[in-house]
């Protein structure tokens, strides 16, 4: 059983970070997600556990990226026991977005991030925000230590 999260008693502010739709851009803002959970007092399993979270939404939001010159947004949250992760970016096509990815076929031809996802969080939902941006919102319960 994952150990739970030690939180301090101050509130967090929001991570929030722009990068390019370059793999090349992945680790600079993954090490700044990595920053902001440790600013936040969150234990060592769980940071890990997320930052393979982030690293898979980055890798597939710029890999699904139409050009390298759009940008990826990535933001997060902790509000009270829940740490809300939100990976988008541009799409060409929004009738291509699922309504609910089908997560659960090994043998699809993408989206295997959203499913390595899947195994660190409670939830992952993909939607399309405004009219052409995909958004990935993985939540993730978090635990006090007593």
């Amino acid at each position: 059983m994952p150990r739970h999260p030690q939180r301090s008693g101050h509130s967090t502010e929001p991570f929030s970070v722009r990068f390019g739709a370059d793999v090349s851009s992945v680790p600079d803002s993954r090490r700044g997600f990595v920053g902001w959970m440790r600013a936040a007092d969150l234990d060592p399993e769980t940071i890990d556990d997320l930052e393979v979270v982030f690293s898979e939404l980055a890798a597939n939001a710029v890999a699904a990226s139409p050009a390298p010159t759009d940008d990826v947004h990535a933001h997060a949250q902790i509000d009270a026991d829940m740490l809300v992760l939100e990976v988008s970016n541009r799409t060409e096509d929004p009738q291509l977005v699922p309504e609910t990815p089908d997560l659960d076929d090994p043998l699809r031809s993408n989206g295997r991030g959203l499913l390595i996802a899947r195994a660190f969080v409670d939830s992952v939902d993909v939607e399309l925000a405004g009219t052409d941006r995909l958004l990935v919102r993985c939540c993730r319960r978090l635990g006090l230590l007593r």
